[in-house]
């Protein structure tokens, strides 16, 4: 039974390293041509400020709650490109976004308590930081785009 499980902890590794990789190597021209990369990195943001969030609430809830509110700002938009990407209701969007979203604020936040342990960083060492950065580029632009959008 020992074997059984060392076994699957090595095949579970991999893949729980291959969900979280640098966002961003990506452009926006690549994410306007392309809804897929769109969701996956709009995911990946909203799952990273959630992460950072729960990891830094107590010590931090100013700075927690920045990432809160990037998270929530992002949030609607993950759900409109899955539902386009789908072809599903809003509703269905939304139960399968928030579960992605919650595997993979897990495994971020999973990934910030190792790196944690050998840094005393949750982001230090690693991609993490220009991730938050490009996060918030992507925020910051879908903010300017609604402002020069027309009204209705």
């Amino acid at each position: 039974m020992k074997k059984i499980l060392i076994i699957l902890l090595f095949i579970a590794s991999p893949l729980q390293a291959e969900k979280i990789e640098r966002l961003s190597w990506y452009n926006l021209q690549e994410l306007l041509e392309d809804d897929k990369l769109t969701y996956k990195i709009i995911k990946s943001c909203v799952s990273l400020n959630s992460a950072l969030t729960e990891l830094i609430k107590e010590e931090h809830p100013d700075l927690a709650n920045e990432f809160f509110k990037t998270a929530n700002y992002l949030y609607p938009f993950g759900i409109l490109v899955l539902k386009k990407i789908e072809n599903i209701n809003n509703k269905d969007a939304e139960k399968d976004f928030l579960s992605s979203v919650d595997n993979l604020t897990n495994d971020y936040m999973d990934f910030m308590i190792k790196n944690g342990k050998t840094t005393e960083s949750f982001i230090n060492g690693t991609f993490l930081g220009d991730d938050i950065t490009y996060c918030n580029e992507i925020r910051s632009a879908i903010e300017i785009t609604i402002s020069e959008s027309p009204k209705n």
